[in-house]
């Protein structure tokens, strides 16, 4: 299966790297691309561009976005960086119509409730057209979208949630016409059919959507409405900025996501999903506000990110046990590239709902800093026999200020049910239909400064140990004046300071020039962890 369209002519070679574009996100207005040249998120120097030939402007991050391009029209993208240069064609969408929304009453005062008049706008516009958003601020209620539409958000527009919390509806989590068709899933919590509050925006069984420019999403919550009850549901648990379900060949590019009542992006049951070249920000402390969370979906792209949350940034998912035993959710297929992670519980987390399996991930190019903890990968017992994480592939990315750059955790705990005895047991257990699966992970090329807790900590089940661990080209330089903390939640794991790294539990541990100075204690430490 091919997730990218990648093109390589007139690419030059030097000792070190090969400079090539990809084309990711096409609409009738932008272009995003991403360069792959070698360096994590970006280079020293930034790029200059060239658009048939003439200058405008440089990328100074990997991933960019050319704007104010008109629709249908060929063009020829040329790179060129330290002397060498790289390009490719591509033509921009077609565009039936444009509806600007204020055509249909809104006003994008900040003050005046925009939802109807914007709902209007999405629900006439017709198949290939465009709904825009001008300069303004677009206060709305939650807003549904239809299939083959765009909407797009011009500079200096800002769609922002209502803070009155009554006027998000409530989406049921299950729902079907009789006893004899099959259930559809709507609402959702942590991995479970549960009513929730709709997202401010809302793609429910769409197609060919794209949201794109470069305005801002500002679902507008603070501790005073969403953030201000964690643990339990309004009138059900909290909404999302941006929610997909029963969805495919969804795009989002380019523009700024803000203040989620919960997870910023969020696409459950969808496929063929691409996120290039957003900024998504939620401030420390606000809970659950992970960035993007593909939960059971298939070929999904997470290039150029900039994310700064109080949560994940970048948690990967398909769903708890019940559902698990219900409909098939694996999520397969997962590239995230050329990302920033800052602040949050972890750069790129799986789990630890992960009932219906996780398969091939890759992550590559990307820089987390501030972190708890960088790549993570979490479950426990009782998640299920299809509870199967394999081929997971970390390369080529730096971390600083990282509390512990990897984690496998078996053992984690959450929810009440996590916290019963046979969870947290550390002997080993008969295998049954709740003991999940770890196999086939590989990091290389990280580049780990001013670690706080431990240079890596990998716990696997006894009775079923973790099946291929690589770790290969993994340096590791410790904060001096660390303090205690934990490398993950789990019983009995105790707080530690420049720890070493810690293998438990692994069938063929694998490992190549480890490169690990300051831990307090041996480097290395191994338990039922052979090579």
């Amino acid at each position: 299966m091919e997730l990218l369209r990648t093109t390589t002519p007139d690419c030059a070679r030097n000792a070190r790297r090969i400079m090539y574009l990809v084309e990711h996100i096409i609409t009738a207005r932008s272009a995003t691309f991403e360069i792959c040249n070698g360096y994590a998120w970006r280079a020293p120097d930034a790029h200059q561009l060239y658009l048939d030939g003439q200058a405008v402007g440089d990328a100074a991050h990997n991933v960019f976005t050319l704007h104010e391009l008109h629709p249908d029209t060929e063009h020829e993208l040329t790179v060129r960086y330290a002397g060498e240069h790289c390009g490719l064609r591509f033509r921009t969408a077609t565009q039936r119509c444009s509806i600007d929304i204020r055509a249909f009453g809104a006003v994008g005062d900040g003050v005046t409730d925009d939802t109807a008049f914007i709902q209007a706008a999405i629900s006439a516009c017709p198949a290939g057209g465009v709904v825009e958003f001008p300069a303004g601020d677009w206060l709305s209620g939650p807003l549904f979208l239809k299939s083959d539409i765009d909407l797009y958000l011009a500079r200096d527009a800002r769609l922002v949630g209502h803070p009155d919390i009554a006027r998000w509806p409530v989406l049921p989590g299950i729902v079907s016409e009789s006893s004899d068709e099959p259930q559809a899933y709507l609402g959702t919590w942590e991995g479970h059919p549960n009513a929730c509050h709709a997202a401010l925006l809302n793609g429910i069984g769409v197609r060919n959507v794209r949201i794109h420019g470069d305005g801002c999403i500002d679902a507008n919550a603070s501790f005073l409405t969403w953030w201000s009850q964690p643990k339990q549901p309004f009138l059900g648990w909290r909404p999302r900025t941006v929610y997909f379900v029963h969805a495919e060949r969804l795009r989002v590019s380019g523009v700024k996501l803000c203040n989620s009542p919960s997870w910023t992006v969020h696409a459950l049951f969808c496929r063929d999903v691409r996120i290039a070249d957003v900024r998504i920000e939620s401030p420390a402390g606000s809970p659950n506000t992970d960035g993007i969370v593909p939960e059971s979906c298939e070929q999904v792209l997470i290039a150029g990110a900039h994310i700064s949350t109080g949560d994940d940034c970048v948690a990967i998912k398909s769903g708890k046990a019940w559902i698990a035993s219900r409909v098939r959710c694996a999520t397969r297929n997962v590239q995230v590239s050329n990302c920033f992670m800052e602040r949050g519980h972890g750069g790129v987390v799986i789990g630890s709902e992960m009932s219906g399996g996780v398969y091939d991930v890759s992550i590559r190019d990307c820089v987390f800093t501030g972190t708890d903890r960088g790549l993570r990968i979490k479950t426990r017992r009782g998640r299920g026999k299809a509870a199967i994480i394999d081929g997971v592939q970390l390369s080529n990315v730096t971390m600083d200020r990282v509390g512990t750059p990897f984690v496998v955790n078996s053992f984690y705990f959450c929810d009440p049910d996590g916290r019963e005895p046979y969870v947290g047991d550390r002997r080993a257990l008969p295998v049954d239909d709740g003991t999940p699966t770890l196999r086939n992970i590989r990091v290389s090329q990280v580049d780990c400064m001013n670690v706080a807790h431990s240079a890596g900590f990998v716990l696997g089940l006894p009775e079923r140990p973790l099946d291929g661990l690589t770790l290969r080209d993994y340096r590791v330089r410790f904060d001096a004046d660390a303090a205690p903390g934990y490398p993950d939640r789990a019983e009995s794991i105790q707080a530690v300071a420049r720890a070493g790294l810690y293998l438990c539990n692994i069938r063929g541990a694998a490992l190549e020039n480890i490169d690990i100075i300051g831990s307090i204690g041996p480097p290395i430490t191994r338990e039922n962890a052979p090579e």
